[in-house]
């Protein structure tokens, strides 16, 4: 087991108290990252090129700092006056690398207190939560199977009906439903009737009643498809009538029959 117990559940129902040092480890880390966040400019950064065979390290705000002491200092020379004081423009900015390099660390180090205080306490709760949930586990298992019987005892109920149905629509050539005894099963799942009581079509054809013999008004029968085109191009041929071209006599000899 690790030292430190992972993040529990969001519904495991967690005791007032590791409620309360979460939160406050929450907090610890909250402020943590804000410092370093707002105070990013204060902290050591590694500043060496892939080329560069010696590691270096800068601090932006004493860099920027440095940079602008510069121009001062230029500007100063430049008119003739006095340097400015280079370390009340540098100690400022020390100041707040020093408390950086101070904080840090002690956040840090909250942070691992807190965390271990809320730690050890779930910890301390695991055995009153585990048997809480064995409990609550016990009592969904037993739901469960309530529900499980009931809904075995519906569908047997379903599988009845829905044979008993089948044999009036076939006038007892079916007992059962067709696909009764089919390895993918019977799909009486997918009953279901229209608004005049009658089977779907699409539940008719998912029960595997399609070719099978069914007396009328106990199924939806589909409209047959119409095919206009085929049905125009048809009545075109049974009407159909070649036309005559006969020669008239005008323009023949006299000798050519007509």
């Amino acid at each position: 087991m690790t030292d430190y117990i992972v993040e529990p559940p969001n519904d495991l129902p967690l005791s007032s108290k590791v409620k309360a040092l979460r939160k406050s480890y929450e907090d610890a880390k909250a402020k943590l990252s804000e410092y370093k966040q707002e105070n990013a400019a204060y902290a050591t950064r590694n500043v060496t090129r892939e080329y560069e065979a010696t590691t270096r390290y800068e601090i932006p705000a004493l860099v920027k700092a440095e940079q602008e002491l510069q121009e001062q200092e230029v500007a100063a020379v430049a008119a003739g006056k006095a340097l400015p004081d280079r370390d009340s423009v540098l100690r400022p900015i020390q100041a707040k690398v020093d408390e950086y390099k101070r904080m840090v660390p002690a956040l840090n180090a909250l942070v691992e207190k807190a965390h271990r205080e809320y730690s050890d306490a779930l910890r301390d709760d695991l055995l009153t939560m585990g048997l809480k949930e064995a409990q609550k586990a016990a009592k969904a298992r037993e739901e469960w199977e309530r529900l499980y019987k009931a809904a075995m005892d519906a569908r047997r109920a379903l599988e009845r009906h829905a044979g008993l149905f089948a044999w009036c629509a076939t006038s007892g050539d079916y007992e059962t439903t067709p696909l009764e005894g089919a390895s993918a099963g019977n799909n009486v799942e997918y009953w279901e009737l229209s608004d005049d009581g009658r089977l779907t079509t699409e539940a008719a054809i998912a029960l595997g009643y399609e070719g099978v013999g069914v007396i009328d008004g106990l199924i939806v029968m589909p409209e047959p498809v119409k095919d206009e085109a085929a049905e125009a191009d048809a009545e075109f041929w049974r009407t159909y009538k070649p036309k005559m071209f006969i020669a008239k006599a005008d323009g023949y000899s006299s000798n050519w029959e007509h």
